[in-house]
């Protein structure tokens, strides 16, 4: 017979599940910005990034549902956007931030991927 677990173990076990998540995500992001979207229109990248990050999520686990809440511009050739998502145990925040060179100044300029993060804050999980 198993236990059933109370609101914190719940939100721990989905924050650490999360994490490792985060990880997976991350790489499979700069693969496929690394060879697939290379020397695409920095204009395209926001929209692009956000179609990844829920194809990948909707493959990887169909009990975790991921919906996109903003997007910002930081520096030039940098993409910030902030996600919530739920699971059977917990509601959770994670953010993806994507540092991209870019080859020219305007908006159509051919950008390749630097470095691309998503985190996870454990203050942002609840049940």
């Amino acid at each position: 017979m198993t236990d059933i677990k109370s609101g914190p173990e719940l939100v721990e076990k989905t924050f650490v599940y999360m994490t490792n998540l985060s990880r997976e995500c991350r790489k499979a992001l700069a693969d496929k910005f690394g060879q697939t979207y290379k020397g695409m229109p920095f204009e395209s990248v926001e929209s692009t990034m956000r179609k990844e990050i829920e194809t990948w999520f909707a493959e990887r686990d169909k009990n975790i549902t991921v919906k996109h809440e903003r997007s910002s511009a930081g520096k030039p050739g940098e993409v910030l956007m902030t996600y919530s998502g739920a699971n059977k145990g917990a509601h959770f925040k994670f953010h993806v931030d994507g540092l991209f060179t870019l080859t020219g100044s305007s908006p159509n300029a051919p950008t390749y991927v630097k470095n691309i993060n998503v985190t996870v804050d454990k203050r942002e999980f609840t049940r």
